[in-house]
Formats: structure tokens, sequence, C-alpha cells
């Protein structure tokens, strides 16, 4: 037995040393305020994966989220030193890790976008709201073009994760989050064969009180232009085409090095994982939009335990 894990660990470790064989050494950076340095970093890295025709690793992001903070760790601990000084050393190593890896993600994420695309901002109004069998639908009319490739109805979010709330998920980790996360913008970018559903949600809430308001005062300096009301918006995308939907790093399973070990991670899992994934598209596929707190998402809900907020867009 012992034989058997010393075997994997070490194929783990290989396989760790090759995705990261992937990344280039990035050219010096003037050390500078914000976060510019990390910026031109990620992109170059995202860039050269491009060229080089490894940016579908499934592992990527996570494998750039290392590198970044080995390589900007200390920059990191300085930059966020002012905002930290009533955490534990524990909570400011997850806030770094969550930091970095939604940044990077979301840079990962418009680096697919479709070239030469139609864009449309919709921002769905509510025409009814129906409690029927112990779910909530709400039902909304979204003014963009029928004739859109593979539209996508059904979005699925937490109840807690729009009214707030305390307790646990079904995994058994604790929340208490402030809700309010609604989501309440999609910004669409198609042509004739492909489409990307970015979807913009009023903030996201760390299930850790003590941690969240930390984290959505260091994410609104990263990102200016998304304060809310509610916190700091948060922005996810996902994509379909060829008959798929492509969850790039916004998928809620997470998988090891070599197998797909899936673990689905649930709606207060503490440090989720940016996972990479593809699902059959069907017109009537339902997308669970807050399987994570940070809007990890998949056609599976990881969550059965935890009520719903249905919203169905008829996109005409």
């Amino acid at each position: 037995m012992i034989s058997l894990r010393l075997t994997k660990l070490l194929a783990e470790v290989l396989v760790f040393v090759f995705v990261f064989s992937g990344f280039v050494g990035a050219r010096p950076q003037a050390d500078v305020d914000g976060w510019t340095a990390v910026d031109l970093f990620v992109k170059e890295q995202i860039d050269t994966a491009h060229a080089k025709g490894t940016i579908n690793d499934p592992h990527f992001v996570e494998g750039l989220t290392d590198l970044v903070l080995k390589r900007f760790g200390r920059h990191l601990d300085a930059k966020i030193a002012e905002h930290t000084k009533n955490l534990t050393l524990g909570q400011k190593e997850t806030l770094k890790r969550l930091l970095v890896s939604d940044y990077v993600s979301y840079l990962y994420q418009k680096s697919f976008y479709p070239k030469n695309a139609k864009v449309l901002v919709v921002k769905p109004v509510k025409v009814a709201s129906v409690k029927a069998n112990g779910k909530v639908y709400d039902y909304y009319y979204a003014p963009m073009s029928s004739s859109i490739p593979y539209p996508i109805h059904w979005w699925v979010q937490v109840s807690v994760d729009i009214t707030g709330g305390s307790g646990v998920d079904s995994a058994g980790y604790s929340y208490n989050v402030n809700g309010n996360n609604d989501l309440f913008k999609i910004v669409v970018e198609y042509t004739s064969s492909k489409i990307t559903y970015e979807l913009h949600f009023h903030d996201e809430d760390h299930p850790d009180p003590s941690l969240d308001r930390t984290y959505d005062s260091i994410r609104c300096s990263i990102y200016p232009g998304r304060d809310s009301t509610y916190g700091c918006e948060d922005v996810e995308s996902i994509r379909v085409e060829d008959g798929s939907i492509v969850f790039p790093t916004t998928f809620s399973t997470e998988c090891g090095y070599i197998l797909c070990h899936e673990v689905s991670q649930t709606y207060a899992t503490p440090s989720p994982t940016h996972g990479y994934g593809v699902r059959t598209y069907s017109s009537s596929v339902e997308i669970y939009v807050s399987n994570t707190w940070n809007h990890l998402m998949d056609t599976v809900d990881t969550n059965p335990d935890m009520s719903k907020v249905w919203h169905y867009y008829s996109w005409r």
C-alpha cells in the first residue's frame, strides 16, 4: 500500500513539473504600484501558451497561480498588509491565493473571447415569479435576437447567494453570507457559430465574514470600475461552440494532475479551485452558476440540499 501511494505521489509530481515546463521566464518588470507587474506577467504567459498551443491544459490557471505566488509573493504580502492586520496567517495565505487565482482566471477567460463578434449588453427584466414544488422560478425578458447560436435559458442560483443567510452546505462547510449577489447582467458576444456568455454578479461573498470584508476591499482596488452597491462586481464567463459548453476555468469540478478524479466543490468550499470542463449543450440545459460562492459552475448541481432560484431567460 505504501509503495502504491509513493508511486502515485511521484507520478503527480512529475506531471506537475511537466505542466510548469510550459511557462516561460518573464522579462524583468519594474517594481510598480498596484497589480501592473502581475498583470503584465500573467498576460505574457497566456499569450505564449496560446502561441504554443498549450493554453487548453486543464491545470493551466492553477499552475500559473502557483507561479505568480512564487514570483510575486513578497510583493503581494506588502500590498495587502494594511488590509489584513486582523487576519491569521492562514487567512492571509488563503486570501492571497484567492485574489491571484481570481485575477489569473479572469484574464484567461478574456483571452478566449471571439474575435469580430457582435456584442450585446443584456440587462434582463423580471416579468414573473412563480413558486412551485418548493422551487422559485423567476422569468425574465431578455431583449435580444432569438437568432443567437446556442441559447441558454435556465440559470440557477443558490438562494442564499441572493438573500443572504448562514448554515452549512451540502458538504458540511459553514457559511455566513450577506447575499445580494444576483446575476444582473449578461454581456453576449457571438458569431454565427459560437457564443460567449459573460455573467455579471453584484458581488461574491466569502463564507467567512471576517475574510469577506477584506477580500471585497482589495478586489475593488484590483478591478477599477467594479464597485457596486453591494460590494465588488464578479465577472465570469462560459462559451458554447461545436455543440459543447466550455467552462474555461469557471468549472466547479476539481481534477487531479494525472487522472480527473472528479471532486465536486460545493457552495462554501473555502478556497475553490478554478476547474476547466466541457459539457454537452442542449436547449434545455441548466447552468448552476453558484455551485461555489465565487460562482464556479456546472450543468450539475453540487448543492442538492440547498434551495435555489431558477432564472428563465426568453432571449426574445
